[in-house]
């Protein structure tokens, strides 16, 4: 069933697909449960998993290693995990989880109903509450509907206790759709005011064109937002040659969940 919709979904010519997209809650029924679900829970448990986004305004500040190694240390403390890799036509996620060779079907491949999500799937060797929905090289990003995108996360959430979501950087299509179903989202920055100033982009996007905004806090709390930190020198922080932790977090105006050092050469 979840194949059919989402293939008679995609039949509808472009202009009515970009209508549609991102159309007011009011008139689209839920498939995937009702934010507030989640809501005061981070652990298992609950009606369905947690759809985490990991994101960044700019392009090479780190992301994707970040949302593998997110996903990878979520599934070793036990939870099962699955993380998708949300950037069509330009596909790295299965690389970083060394299972390039193995990717048969992908997510354009389920959201045009060409295969089961269970054949896609791709479960890690060496982690098992770890799996893998990677994305496609060869479609485009225009191919994304707020309904097709809908269906697999729905089915996902109710088989793993976290979906945690690989978003291209920016604000085009596969971060549009990677962002507007997510509970939580996870800004990954290089302490690079040009990085921070993308970043910021990001957090204004999601607080105002998420699902969760467009419901309001009466109905459910809004996207949790956290800053992870990548590439950091405290030594050139110190110099000022580059952001320090405190300047980002006033620029930005979200908590720091984490800071990865950077190299010293």
């Amino acid at each position: 069933m979840m194949m059919l919709m989402s293939a008679r979904l995609l039949r509808c010519p472009p202009s009515t697909v970009y209508r549609r997209s991102f159309a007011s809650v009011s008139s689209h029924p839920f498939v995937l449960s009702h934010p507030s679900v989640v809501d005061g829970s981070s652990s298992t448990g609950g009606e369905r998993g947690r759809i985490v986004c990991v994101s960044s305004g700019k392009g090479g500040v780190g992301k994707t290693t970040a949302a593998a190694s997110f996903s990878m240390g979520l599934a070793q403390r036990g939870h099962k995990t699955c993380v998708v890799d949300f950037d069509i036509g330009l596909r790295n996620l299965d690389i970083h989880l060394g299972c390039e060779r193995r990717v048969i079907f992908d997510f354009v491949n389920v959201l045009l109903g060409e295969c089961q999500l269970q054949q896609a799937l791709i479960k890690d060797k060496r982690e098992p509450n770890l799996s893998l929905l990677a994305a496609s090289q060869t479609r485009d990003k225009d191919c994304l509907t707020v309904e097709g995108v809908e269906l697999i996360l729905a089915e996902l959430s109710k088989q793993f206790d976290f979906v945690v979501l690989d978003s291209p950087a920016g604000i085009e299509s596969g971060a549009r759709h990677a962002m507007y179903f997510c509970d939580d989202a996870v800004l990954v920055v290089n302490p690079e005011l040009s990085s921070c100033r993308d970043a910021d982009k990001m957090v204004g996007f999601i607080a105002s064109k998420s699902r969760r905004a467009e419901l309001g806090q009466s109905e459910c709390l809004p996207v949790q937002q956290s800053l992870l930190i990548n590439r950091y020198d405290p030594a050139r922080a110190e110099a000022e040659e580059s952001l320090s932790i405190a300047d980002m977090e006033e620029l930005l105006g979200l908590a720091v969940v984490g800071v990865i050092p950077g190299e010293c050469f």
